[in-house]
């Protein structure tokens, strides 16, 4: 079976593109609550037409509604989903699992797809997912072609993957910088590409990559089942669409891979530096960085000086047309319509067909009206007529065929399902649970010091660093693991073997940043404590991880402490009260890359001695680099957020620390037992 080839459309116009090329689907925005704001988008008027348009064609419609929700977002939201499933919608790609848990309740049957965002990242993420009512896993660019297959395999949803277009160096979900450093939130749309500037390093652009392309492996992604191949590009123009969609639409039905000259047209049409498939084939080097040189743009502008269309003409199906005009009876006409794999039929009835006084009407001039289909998405295939000698005007013909493509019209974009109405209320929630404990996450165990363990009430390092020592922390039963921010399934095992190993040696406290690792806690038993990295917005998303036996969640440092305050939690919430938040979670070992005289992933060592670097940006900013597990690196921020003198009511304090020393640990906690001001510089939330 064939995978779906979904487009992008950051536009009306880039719509018809992806049409006129051959997608199966595509997916869009509103104006709100979607994660490239600076595409053109569609308005309400633009949102209904499209999607008529589409069924009309057979395209299925993806709307993207994946940015993280404030509270306050939710109703709107959901009014928006239920306005879209009135014009015809097929699905929503959703990140805010509070959002994803309404549209749940409140439209049975609804078709979710799990935006990237969520960083599902296996197939135990596709099985909570699942749970939580997602029909549709949009798995990480960063996927190798071995876990793709596995994921396929196993996955008790659907699989889509993204086949071309741009790279983000962190994982979906859990990049921070465009917010942190520059107030544009990736996770709500907003994103500054901090990466794609130049920093102190080999290479300045060390956190750019290139572009991705998989159209030389389209046999084995098809073969391996995915669902459906995604493309990027929402931002970008309609020629750009229409040339990426026809390439992987010819590829896709000839079941090949793409030519090298197939894939430098498709380089010509946008790329850095060229294309990546480093992640599918796990070669992941500094070769896969690049940037958007003169050159590209020179080629780019090439392209489409010889390929620019105006307009792009929708394709037409094939209408057969049966016509009678009997004398004494109905005129009629019949049309049979194939659009893909399905056909459709149709019958309109005329006025009465009179006996001709004089010339009647012939057959080649009916045949000939019949035939001229207009602006109609129909063309005619063939055409019989069988008629008396009849005097029809030709008007009447006219109407006729107009009344038959309506009806065909109707058939084509099909019954749109009747879903409950929405209200406008959320359902009432009243009280939070509060805490007035303390969690700290540390990167190090050499930094733990005898101060840190009496002061905070739940200590998490490192899964991998709690094992390195185990026989020294299994004294302290307020020590627990945090599980890699990342993990694919062919890693699962080595993960779980650790896990079990820290469990049997005291540990029973789990630090969870991704719904694999709450299913694996549950398996082995450890009490689960939500990580910042989950994304925790507003209320709804806090019932979601309560349900799911979470012993308290850190709401995410994109929500204001007050608001966060204000959330009701049936467990309790927290609120980071210092330390330099986890930017990106980044595939590539930046630490390597950056300052390793090697290479190859696979005969690299350095960062087994240099488990912490730092990357300088063009103003002087720092910005440390922690080795995680299986080589990923984790960048952070240049300096400490610092809350530790504000009011926090009813809100847990959790603290990360990153390169302290045991000195710096214990006057931090000095300044934060007695809620003194920071004494070097840091950053507010």
């Amino acid at each position: 079976m064939k995978p779906e080839l979904l487009s992008p459309a950051g536009s009306p116009a880039a719509l018809e593109a992806a049409i006129s090329a051959g997608a199966d689907a595509v997916y869009f925005g509103a104006q709100s609550f979607n994660a490239r704001k600076n595409a053109s988008n569609f308005t309400d008027e633009e949102l209904h037409r499209a999607v008529e348009l589409c069924r009309l064609y057979g395209v299925k419609t993806n709307i993207v509604l994946n940015t993280q929700l404030y509270g306050g977002e939710l109703s709107p939201a959901l009014s928006l989903a239920e306005r879209l499933l009135s014009f015809g919608s097929d699905a929503f790609i959703v990140a805010d699992i509070g959002l994803a848990k309404e549209l749940v309740r409140l439209f049975p049957g609804v078709c979710l797809h799990a935006s990237t965002q969520c960083s599902g990242q296996n197939t135990l993420s596709a099985e909570a997912l699942a749970d939580i009512g997602f029909q549709r896993m949009v798995a990480p660019r960063e996927l190798p072609l071995r876990d793709i297959r596995t994921l396929c395999r196993q996955s008790p949803i659907e699989t889509e993957i993204f086949i071309h277009g741009a790279l983000c160096v962190s994982h979906s979900g859990q990049c921070l910088m465009s917010a942190m450093i520059g107030g544009r939130s990736g996770n709500r749309g907003e994103c500054a590409q901090p990466c794609r500037l130049p920093y102190k390093a080999k290479d300045p652009y060390a956190l750019s990559l290139k572009d991705l392309c998989l159209a030389a492996y389209v046999p084995e992604l098809m073969d391996a089942g995915v669902a459906s191949f995604k493309i990027e590009g929402r931002m970008k123009t309609p020629d750009y669409v229409y040339g990426v969609v026809s390439a992987y639409r010819k590829l896709i039905d000839e079941h090949r891979g793409a030519t090298p000259e197939e894939i430098k047209a498709l380089a010509a049409l946008f790329s850095r530096s060229g294309f990546t498939d480093g992640y599918c084939r796990e070669n992941i080097s500094k070769s896969m960085l690049g940037i958007r040189t003169d050159a590209d743009k020179q080629r780019s502008a090439e392209a489409a000086e010889t390929k620019k269309q105006t307009k792009f003409e929708l394709p037409r199906m094939p209408l057969s047309l049966s016509a009678e005009f009997y004398e004494g009876k109905p005129a009629v006409l019949k049309g049979t319509v194939n659009r893909k794999d399905a056909v459709f039929c149709a019958e309109a009835e005329g006025e009465i067909c009179e006996p001709a006084q004089k010339t009647p009407t012939s057959k080649e001039r009916l045949a000939e009206n019949l035939q001229k289909l207009g602006s109609t998405p129909f063309y005619a295939k063939e055409i019989s007529v069988s008629a008396d000698a009849v005097n029809l005007p030709i008007s009447s013909v006219n109407a006729l065929r107009r009344l038959l493509c309506e009806e065909l019209n109707r058939k084509l974009i099909g019954e749109i399902p009747a879903y409950p109405g929405f209200d406008g209320k959320l359902p009432r929630r009243t009280g939070s649970v509060f805490s007035k404990e303390k969690s700290a996450y540390f990167c190090f165990a050499d930094a733990l010091t005898p101060k840190a363990i009496a002061y905070f009430d739940r200590i998490f390092l490192p899964l991998s660093e709690y094992c390195a020592h185990v026989h020294t922390l299994r004294a302290y039963a307020n020590v627990g693991i945090a599980f890699p921010p990342v993990a694919f399934d062919h890693e699962l095992p080595m993960v779980r073997a650790l896990a079990e190993k820290a469990y049997e040696n005291g540990a029973r406290m789990a630090l969870i940043s991704g719904f694999w690792q709450s299913e694996m806690a549950d398996a082995i038993g450890f009490e689960k404590h939500g990580d910042l990295r989950l994304n925790l917005y507003n209320s709804e998303s806090a019932s979601v991880y309560a349900k799911r036996k979470f012993a308290s969640v850190i709401v995410s440092p994109e929500v204001g402490a007050s608001v966060a305050n204000g959330l009701f939690s049936e467990i309790p919430k927290g609120y980071i009260i210092y330390g330099r938040l986890p930017l990106m979670t980044m595939e590539k070992c930046m630490i390597r890359d950056a300052f390793s005289a090697k290479d190859d992933r696979a005969s690299c060592r350095y960062c087994d001695t240099h488990k912490i670097s730092h990357l300088t940006d063009r103003t002087g900013a720092v910005f440390p680099i922690v080795r995680e597990f299986m080589h990923r690196n984790v960048l952070y921020n240049s300096v400490p957020t610092y809350m530790a003198d504000k009011p926090l009511s009813g809100l847990f304090a959790h603290a990360i620390f990153t390169d302290e020393s045991k000195t710096a640990v214990d006057g931090i906690i000095e300044r934060m037992e007695k809620r003194l001001p920071s004494k070097t510089k840091f950053r507010r939330l």
